[in-house]
């Protein structure tokens, strides 16, 4: 149960309840409590309200068990603080049977199977808290004859930060219990982050806790707080050199893809997986696949899943890059003229970060050479045909010749031949008529119209 308490029932409790003005949960809520003077009479875990009394010196408030500080610090420990990667935190989970020591003689003030469990949030990011917590369980009887009870108290207390993103790691090797008995310093095992928790005790890890303060303890152990942060970029090229977000390239072309991811935090990622996803109408190409890594620098070539099951290159430590390159082929379809095909890269590491880019093909088709429209003469006035036949339009039409030049000479040699050709004309008519009438005398018929053939012509030469 998570509240804010804004009333209590003493001065002392108010002092011991109020760290930093956040609201603490602890549990149960409505379990009994007592204090230093009255102590319980059985087996009980954390529920002293005057730990330390009027010193100052103890923890206060039992109920407020699970603390944490920056860790080689001498930093009071608090319910809260705010985390920065590259820094160490220490978490304190105190245990108090508050049994009075009078009651182990008879067994019942002692608690068995006594484990503590513990939690924490493995990220944390701004604006966000994470939770640590901490629970006792144990098995108690509160008579002699009585059945054995099941008990159980838990705490919590909070991380914060400034940061977008803060991975917490367990420190190996510095969960350690610290009492007055033989298992003081010991360090306990990694049982202690498991739901069922481990065992602790006085002289042993066996679960036994003797009531009263002299058996208390605590345990406190370290997370490192690390940075995640990666950069992740996909491009694409129709020629391997010319990288861009888009290409252009045709039905049937092979486009190249190259995704770079480089770790940028202080922290290994795990398991990096990257996996394609591409819109129908592209294909991966068979065998172009190749992985560049530290340990592959000339590149890897992996089979063809990167666009099934996606590909898990390992853990990639602090500055480690990797790089895949492929290829796709475009789709011999001319239905895909025009559009853009996506292709998206996903890359997921930390069981669950990922990070997406993509980058996108454009198809452009040759077009086809365009029908001319059909010529009439009146879209083309000079088609055979459209214009009347004239000499000045088509000379070699009949009639078109060229004719003589027609200059003052000319006209005066063309007058002279006219006359000359009219002169000669009437001349071989009139020889023509006087022969006839030669002929009509020598004959004896004489002139048809009754002329007096003894008569001569005027121009008979006598």
């Amino acid at each position: 149960m998570r509240r804010k308490l804004t009333i209590f029932s003493g001065i002392a409790l108010l002092a011991s309840f109020i760290f930093t003005g956040t609201a603490f949960a602890w549990g149960p809520s409505d379990r009994p409590t007592y204090t230093n003077e009255s102590p319980a009479d059985y087996a009980t875990f954390n529920s002293i309200t005057n730990n330390g009394g009027d010193s100052g010196k103890g923890v206060g408030d039992e109920r407020n068990f699970v603390r944490v500080r920056e860790a080689n610090t001498n930093n009071d420990y608090s319910d809260e603080v705010f985390v920065e990667p590259g820094k160490e935190y220490e978490v304190y989970i105190y245990y108090h049977n508050n049994a009075g020591s009078d009651t182990n003689s008879s067994g019942v003030g002692i608690a068995l199977l006594t484990k503590v469990a513990a939690t924490y949030p493995a990220r944390i990011s701004k604006n966000a808290e994470g939770t640590l917590t901490g629970e006792i369980t144990w098995k108690y009887i509160t008579s002699i004859n009585d059945t054995v009870h099941d008990g159980k108290v838990w705490d919590e207390a909070y991380l914060k930060t400034n940061y977008d993103d803060v991975i917490l790691r367990y420190k190996p090797g510095t969960a350690t219990i610290y009492n007055g008995g033989a298992t003081n310093g010991s360090v306990l095992s990694t049982n202690l982050f498991s739901e069922s928790g481990t065992y602790i005790g006085f002289n042993e890890l066996n679960g036994v806790v003797k009531g009263c303060a002299e058996y208390s303890g605590h345990i406190t152990y370290t997370l490192v707080a690390e940075k995640v942060d990666s950069t992740f970029n996909k491009m694409v090229s129709l020629d391997g050199e010319t990288w861009g977000e888009e290409v252009v390239a045709k039905p049937g072309d092979y486009v190249t893809y190259r995704v770079s991811f480089q770790n940028t935090g202080n922290t290994t990622l795990t398991n990096v997986i990257f996996k394609d996803t591409h819109d129908a109408g592209l294909s991966l190409r068979s065998g172009s696949t190749k992985v560049f890594d530290i340990n592959n620098e000339n590149g890897k070539e992996i089979d063809d899943i990167i666009d099934l099951s996606g590909y898990n290159t390992g853990d990639a430590i602090p500055t480690a890059l990797v790089q895949i390159i492929y290829q796709a082929q475009v789709a011999r379809d001319n239905s895909l003229c025009n559009k853009t095909l996506n292709n998206t890269m996903s890359v997921a590491y930390n069981s669950v970060d990922q990070k997406t880019d993509d980058a996108s093909v454009i198809v452009a088709c040759d077009e086809p050479e365009p029908t001319p429209a059909p010529e009439d003469c009146a879209t083309n006035p000079n088609l055979p045909g459209c214009q009347e036949k004239t000499c000045a339009t088509n000379p070699e039409m009949e009639g078109c010749k060229e004719l003589p030049n027609t200059g003052p000479v000319e006209i005066i040699m063309a007058i002279v031949i006219i006359i000359g050709i009219g002169t000669g004309g009437y001349y071989l008519y009139r020889t023509q008529k006087t022969l006839k009438t030669v002929e009509g005398d020598v004959s004896g018929k004489g002139d048809k119209e009754g002329k007096d053939s003894s008569q001569k012509p005027d121009n008979m030469v006598k």
